[in-house]
Formats: C-alpha cells, structure tokens, sequence
C-alpha cells in the first residue's frame, strides 16, 4: 500500500523563550538538498551571533535522505529529536532550522530535546499541511448530445473536472486517482455507452489541504 505523503503548504516560522534562552523554528519545503543546505546556510549568515543554529531535514518519497547537525549542542539533543518529529508527523520534503540564543540558564540535555521538540511541534502546528497524491489526468472527448448527462454524472462522483473545451466535440479533462483509474473507465463507457474517446493521458501529482 502506497504511503501518505503528507508536506507543508508554505513556510513557517515559529519562537519561543524557554528559561531565557530564545528559540526560532524554521520550517520549510525542500525539493532537493541543495534547498535544505542553502536556506541552512543563509540563516547561519542571517544569525551569525547566535547560540547555536541546529537543523534536521527528510526528503523523498519516503524519506529517503535524512541529514541533522547539532550545531555544538550536546549530541542527540537537538537535530536527532527534530528528525523524530518530522518522522512522527509523516512529513516529506521539509527542512527544519531551530536557533537558539543562549540566555545565560543551562537547560540539561533533557530540557534541551523539550525545546528543540517544542519549537518544531508548534511550527507544524500553525503550518498548513497538504496531502500529495498520485493521479492521471485523463483528456477525453464526447459528442455534444452527451454533455449534459456529463454534467450532472460527474458531479457524483470522485473525479475532479480540471477543464472542459468547446471545438466540434467537448474535450474533459479530469484529473482521477491513480486507484480508481479502472473505475473511471468503466464509468465513463457506461454513462457515454461508449461514445467517447480518450485523447490523452498522464501521470500527475496532486496536492490537497488536510488542515
């Protein structure tokens, strides 16, 4: 069974103040590493004078590639536990930047991975979260005389009409779920009693909100 894809809509950026130390999340969609390693290196430039700058980033379809980095704190607090959230939390192509400037209190190891988990929880709180989905686009083509029972048909059922097209046939396109692609054409051989023709095909990824 295919794995949920689930990524961020858009970035992120969350702070907080934990015994007086200051931690600000970033949290952002990569589609490579050189995404996650430039944003990385820009916000050690943008935050030269901070404490620490700790990151952990996962990409691919299932997380194939996983970097994390310290950045000087303890090990295992800081860039481990935020690759653990970004797992637990089925995420897929982000990037997570947590700096923190030191305000004078030491945490401990176990106060640090809180905090470093806390800013990361928070910033996929407040974040918009989409569901990706792999689906065809299907083109198909009809007579006129069959548009309206077209119209009214499809409205009942799961695929989504992306565009429609007015020549001397009606052109569909419709975007439909990679599962149910049997269950379109059948569908569609029904209700046009076969007076159809499909003009096109392609593999598509689509995106939904999930919150």
């Amino acid at each position: 069974m295919e794995k949920q894809f689930i990524t961020i809509k858009n970035n992120i950026s969350t702070s907080f103040i934990e015994k007086k130390s200051k931690f600000i999340t970033h949290l952002i969609r990569i589609t490579d590493e050189d995404d996650a390693k430039n944003f990385i290196k820009n916000m050690k430039k943008e935050h030269y004078n901070a404490s620490h700058v700790c990151f952990a980033f996962a990409l691919g379809d299932n997380n194939e590639i996983c970097r994390i980095n310290d950045d000087g704190e303890p090990s295992g607090t800081a860039g481990a536990p935020m690759l653990d959230c970004i797992i637990k939390n089925n995420l897929r192509n982000v990037c997570a930047v947590v700096i923190r400037y030191y305000g004078g209190i030491k945490l401990g190891t176990g106060g640090l991975v809180r905090a470093y988990t806390h800013g990361l929880i928070e910033a996929i709180k407040n974040a918009s979260l989409v569901e990706r989905k792999n689906a065809i686009e299907i083109k198909f083509e009809i007579d006129y005389h069959l548009n309206g029972k077209i119209e009214y048909e499809i409205a009942k059922t799961p695929y989504i009409v992306n565009n429609i097209s007015y020549t001397d046939k009606i052109a569909y396109d419709v975007y439909v779920m990679k599962e149910n692609e049997e269950n379109f054409l059948q569908w569609i051989q029904e209700i046009t009693s076969d007076n159809f023709k499909i003009i096109d095909r392609k593999e598509k990824k689509l995106e939904f909100d999930i919150n």
